[in-house]
């Protein structure tokens, strides 16, 4: 059995271009054991949404540049990315929370807030994310399906055979499928944030591979001083 998704750091980014409100909500967030980045426009937090695994968004609607709506209709739409969002506003009309949920909203909260709402409203999105997907019973990229209720990873319908950490790693490497999933978020699942040696990871992934390609699949990119994620294309390294 893997790890409970309760014992994993959980990862929010935080898309604010006010820069006190963005730090008080990091602290509150760090202080409740997340952990969380910061991207102050649109643009930045779409590329750090591309390069990396969160479990949820904190997103402003009043951003410079593209807003926060736009924001939202370009991760369910041309993403497709199914990351919680809980959008932030000052507009407290009807209108305007009907509009947010319509383009795909978690939940939404007006500000100004209290920063245990906000932690108690993103642990709501995030429990719901992950009762929904579990409840799914099996995750799938390419030839690999990961049956989540009986832990069971199948290539081509045909049963692998991991070890438990194996498993462990693979799941998460799906969940974010496509993404790149820290190797600091790998350790802390795996060992807590404390592998009993700094190739620990990396000689789980080597055996991981190894199983994975017996059965014909090869699609555990490396990306060099980052992570790992799960690719249609040859692996680097």
């Amino acid at each position: 059995m893997s790890t409970p998704h309760s014992q994993i750091p959980y990862t929010v980014l935080i898309v604010e271009d006010d820069s006190a409100i963005a730090e008080n909500l990091l602290l509150a967030l760090e202080s409740h054991d997340f952990t969380a980045d910061i991207a102050h426009t649109a643009r930045a937090a779409m590329q750090q949404l591309d390069n990396a695994a969160y479990d949820a968004v904190i997103l402003d609607v009043g951003l410079p540049g593209m807003d926060g709506y736009r924001m939202l209709q370009q991760m369910r739409t041309t993403m497709q990315w199914t990351t919680p969002v809980l959008m932030l506003t000052a507009r407290a009309t009807l209108e305007d929370k009907l509009t947010g949920f319509s383009l795909g909203a978690d939940d939404y909260l007006t500000k100004p807030f209290a920063l245990d709402e906000v932690i108690a409203r993103v642990k709501a999105i995030i429990r719901r994310s992950k009762c929904l997907s579990d409840a799914a019973f099996s995750l799938h990229f390419g030839p690999v399906e990961f049956q989540v209720a009986q832990q069971q990873v199948l290539v081509g319908g045909t049963p692998v055979r991991l070890t438990r950490k194996s498993v462990m790693i693979l799941e998460m490497l799906m969940r974010y499928a496509g993404r790149v999933v820290p190797r600091q978020r790998l350790e802390d699942m795996l060992w807590q944030g404390e592998p009993p040696s700094t190739e620990a990871l990396r000689s789980q992934i080597h055996l991981l591979r190894k199983t994975l390609h017996q059965h014909g699949f090869d699609g555990i990119e490396t990306v060099h001083g980052t992570g790992w994620r799960l690719t249609t294309d040859t692996p680097l390294g």
